[in-house]
């Protein structure tokens, strides 16, 4: 279902109306009174965050905020093509800002970021870095006891580790380069990926693999004790671990991910757009995330959690010196076939 909403962070009730295309919700303000810029993201728990600060901060300045969830790049790819995108920021991966730039996503005008406290090389052509996070091998304290895996290696034995595994069901999600490294790729040599050995490496744990299709039901089997090892969000571990389950994390080789902002290509209200990044990334939205969420910021000025449950869970917070940083470049150009080589095996 569609889901936008039009959000200030003025009032914490809200009007809602529903059409036959989905809800509708004004919260606080007159929508009238200044512009609006339309945000497609991923919804939750993070939206509520961008809600207090940068909402907030740019209903000073006369812009709302509309959102539309989930951010749809089908959707996105069709708005597009129409000449007439209702979206205006887009909440992407980074290697998708890379791909489409100039083709989904506007170039940017650098000039038009506040780059403060962000590394100027993760700002690209099209996409400025918005978190940083990481997919950890997370596991179910309760079951491992004394004896818990300390590798990927380990995620892919289930002779000496048994248990269920849950992986995300989409070939971005690291599924092909975790079981590369555990058959002893280094992590500086994972790219390009070397898909026979990925899968022959699978194969070892696919009887016991439970596939995902939402980070909804990922908490929801972190927490319910359905699998033993996931291939994890952190957000969604953090969520099961909240809950009561007795979650731990390997720190041996997390792999580095960031998600991105861009500007959708033709969009209507740039000026509102370049606002809206400016606000995301600076300090008072990025502080906030890192309080509620276990994820890293890029902007180095913002200052981290001192939650011990959420700071088990966020990469930047636990440096080991083994991590491993996913190539952009190479996912931009190789996400296709990535893609149906994974539908492929997951088919077989």
């Amino acid at each position: 279902m569609r889901n936008r909403r039009l959000v200030t962070a003025l009032a914490l009730t809200a009007a809602v109306s529903f059409s036959a295309t989905g809800c509708f919700a004004t919260v606080g303000g007159d929508p009238a009174a200044g512009g609006t810029v339309v945000f497609s993201n991923t919804g939750g728990a993070l939206a509520a965050i961008f809600a207090e600060t940068a909402y907030k901060e740019l209903s000073g300045q006369g812009i709302q905020v509309a959102e539309e969830s989930p951010n749809n790049e089908a959707k996105l790819t069709a708005m597009v093509e129409s000449g007439s995108p209702t979206w205006d920021v887009f909440y992407s991966s980074p290697y998708r800002t890379v791909a489409k730039c100039d083709v989904l996503f506007e170039k940017l005008d650098k000039s038009r970021i506040n780059t403060a406290g962000l590394d100027p090389a993760q700002v690209t052509d099209c996409g400025v870095p918005v978190l940083k996070s990481a997919f950890l091998l997370v596991y179910n304290a309760d079951k491992y006891g004394d004896r818990p895996p300390h590798s990927w290696a380990d995620f892919y034995d289930t002779t000496n580790f048994p248990g269920t595994r849950g992986i995300m069901n989409y070939a971005k999600d690291a599924g092909m380069e975790t079981a590369l490294l555990a058959a002893g790729v280094p992590g500086d040599q994972l790219y390009p990926l070397d898909y026979e050995r990925a899968f022959a490496t699978l194969d070892k744990i696919r009887p016991s693999v439970r596939f995902y299709d939402t980070g909804a039901q990922q908490t929801q089997a972190l927490e319910s004790g359905e699998v033993d090892m996931m291939l994890a969000w952190p957000g969604r571990a953090y969520e099961a671990a909240k809950n009561g389950a007795n979650l731990k994390v390997v720190w041996n080789q997390p792999l580095y991910y960031e998600d991105s902002l861009g500007i959708v290509k033709g969009a209507k209200n740039l000026d509102a757009a370049y606002a809206l990044i400016n606000a995301l990334v600076d300090v008072p939205t990025q502080e906030l995330i890192m309080q509620r969420q276990p994820y890293g910021s890029p902007n180095a000025n913002a200052k981290p959690s001192d939650d011990p449950l959420i700071n088990s869970f966020i990469a930047t917070s636990n440096v080991t010196g083994t991590e491993v940083q996913r190539d952009n470049e190479w996912w931009a150009a190789n996400l296709d076939e990535a893609t149906r080589q994974w539908t492929e095996w997951v088919n077989r």
